[in-house]
């Protein structure tokens, strides 16, 4: 009795259940590298806390809410003609802090959805982060907070970013 066919069709099989179990653990392993990263680069404490110090000290958000349509980027060249009334000497606190940016966003849903290209304001690792971040989905619940400050870092050649809600 020849068994051939019945040696391939089981070879087949068990190929195929290989082939499976390992696509299913490249891609597990690929999610929990993303979110390792994620904790690792990502809301780091004292960014958070220097973000809120920042946003407590001077003025209030008014002067932010009509800036580029309600959107609010600082970087250290710029700091100066926006952060003046909250901070004296705002290069030095980039530069000390190693910060890239401080942004104000208001409506996280409508500019990551702009008719522009959001790659015109946002660079593309910032753009990743903030889709990371809690988008209300329905804009007639008032409830929903889609404001955030967010801050970028620069260190040891690598980016950290980290958010607070408004």
């Amino acid at each position: 009795m020849k068994k051939n066919g019945f040696v391939f069709i089981e070879s087949v099989t068990v190929i195929l259940v290989v082939v499976l179990s390992l696509t299913l653990l490249i891609s597990s392993y690929a999610l929990v590298t993303r979110k390792s990263k994620e904790n690792e680069y990502y809301d780091l404490p004292s960014d958070k806390y220097l973000l809120y110090v920042i946003g407590n000290l001077g003025q209030n958000n008014e002067e932010y809410t009509n800036t580029n349509n309600g959107t609010f980027k600082a970087d250290k060249n710029t700091c100066s003609t926006y952060m003046n009334k909250r901070i004296t000497d705002c290069k030095s606190v980039f530069e000390n802090n190693n910060m890239i940016y401080y942004m104000v966003i208001k409506n996280l849903n409508e500019q990551l959805k702009r008719d522009k290209n959001p790659t015109e304001i946002y660079d593309s690792g910032t753009i990743e982060y903030l889709k990371t971040l809690k988008r209300c989905t329905n804009s007639e619940d008032v409830s929903c907070k889609d404001n955030y400050v967010v801050g970028v870092f620069y260190r040891n050649n690598k980016y950290y970013y980290v958010s607070l809600e408004l």
